[in-house]
């Protein structure tokens, strides 16, 4: 029998996979993203000031995934 017997495609299949695959993804960048936050925060009570080169560092990491995480959403976005 083929795939059309059973009313469904490999295309619709891919479609799951890779819906899978992106909600794996962001999940995966959402906790790098809190735990980038709460080491920047921590890092911030320790030192006591925003202008430390630890803070700052941890700020541009976690600007970084904030903006992956951003194009993530608009491409999951642009496929629905």
């Amino acid at each position: 029998m083929a795939c059309a017997d059973y009313e469904f495609s490999f295309r619709s299949e891919t479609g799951a996979i890779q819906a899978k695959q992106y909600s794996s993804s962001i999940r995966v960048l959402e906790d790098e993203i809190y735990e980038l936050r709460q080491r920047m925060e921590q890092s911030y009570l320790e030192q006591k000031t925003f202008s430390s080169d630890i803070v700052i560092d941890l700020s541009r990491k976690l600007d970084i995934k904030i903006n992956e995480y951003m194009r993530f959403m608009v491409r999951r976005n642009s496929l629905q």
